[in-house]
């Protein structure tokens, strides 16, 4: 797969620095006249931009055998290791007036983000993107992929709204666990997302 133009990598070196605002951590939701596997599409794409990369684990193939009328991709970036640094490098290179050559950049913690559609009318369908942090990384740090996700978000909102395709959009700072692919216990249980 190639490798994003992100100015600061992408999936598991994908870097930032410790003293960037992190920004709140939203997922979102569309109602967007279109089919669901475009909007899944579309939603990669730009997800793909910022750094993510595609997850090679079966979850879209998952869902089907579950009879789910979701359609989804799962998309992830940071390391679990690199994440973590010593305290004193940490104080060496954060506390500086400049930015860190990329060498030095803190590596993000792991964060998956889930892309769902499901049609709920004809020739309309509902898009669902949230990010999931993991337990795994870097915990004082584990936000640091919030910019990328949003810069994400504000794409697809903005491309749904020059097709005049959007009907709705919604803000989310927690999702259900109502079977939707994006929600916790689904990126648990059929992830094995922690």
């Amino acid at each position: 797969m190639p490798r994003s133009p992100h100015p600061q990598g992408s999936g598991r070196d994908a870097r930032t620095s410790r003293l960037e605002y992190k920004g709140p951590w939203r997922g979102a939701r569309w109602i967007v006249r279109s089919d669901s596997e475009r909007l899944v599409r579309i939603a990669a794409d730009f997800l793909t931009e910022e750094g993510f990369e595609a997850r090679a684990d079966g979850f879209a193939e998952s869902l089907r055998e579950r009879g789910s009328e979701w359609t989804a991709t799962a998309l992830e970036i940071g390391d679990e290791k690199r994440s973590h640094r010593s305290w004193w490098r940490g104080l060496l290179t954060d506390e500086l007036p400049f930015p860190m050559p990329h060498a030095l950049q803190h590596v993000l913690p792991p964060t998956l983000v889930v892309a769902s559609a499901r049609p709920v009318a004809a020739g309309v369908a509902e898009l669902v993107v949230f990010p999931h942090m993991s337990a795994r990384g870097d915990a004082t740090h584990a936000r640091a992929a919030a910019p990328r996700v949003a810069a994400a978000l504000e794409q697809i909102t903005a491309a749904a709204g020059a097709e005049g395709a959007m009907l709705s959009h919604e803000s989310l700072r927690g999702i259900a666990n109502d079977g939707s692919p994006a929600s916790q216990a689904v990126v648990r249980d059929v992830l094995g997302w922690r």
